[in-house]
């Protein structure tokens, strides 16, 4: 269990649109929603404890999916990288979906 992670990497979303130029100088945005699906979990945290950083490395290189509990919910994703310099250790998780709703 993790503590002392920074929130601000756990609270992005993008939704699932984008711009196109059209030949009038204006724009189309088509707009295809939300999906929990399309987040990445950015986790950071003062990694202080060496045995806390193995057990994530180990984790991370083991399973394919790994659930994630925050305030906001309970959810599933892959790892992505991790990294760990100057005392502050990261690591990313891809969504794929939420547990508990």
């Amino acid at each position: 269990m993790l503590t002392g992670v920074r929130p601000d990497g756990l609270l992005g979303f993008e939704r699932r649109n984008n711009r196109i130029a059209t030949l009038d100088g204006g724009a189309a945005i088509p707009d295809f929603g939300y999906s929990v699906a399309d987040r990445t979990f950015d986790i950071r945290w003062r990694a202080s404890d060496k045995r806390i950083i193995e057990t994530i490395r180990r984790l991370a290189k083991t399973y394919s999916r790994l659930i994630v509990s925050t305030e906001e919910g309970c959810f599933m994703g892959a790892p992505g990288p991790f990294s760990y310099s100057n005392g502050e250790a990261q690591i990313q998780i891809l969504i794929e979906k939420r547990l508990d709703q």
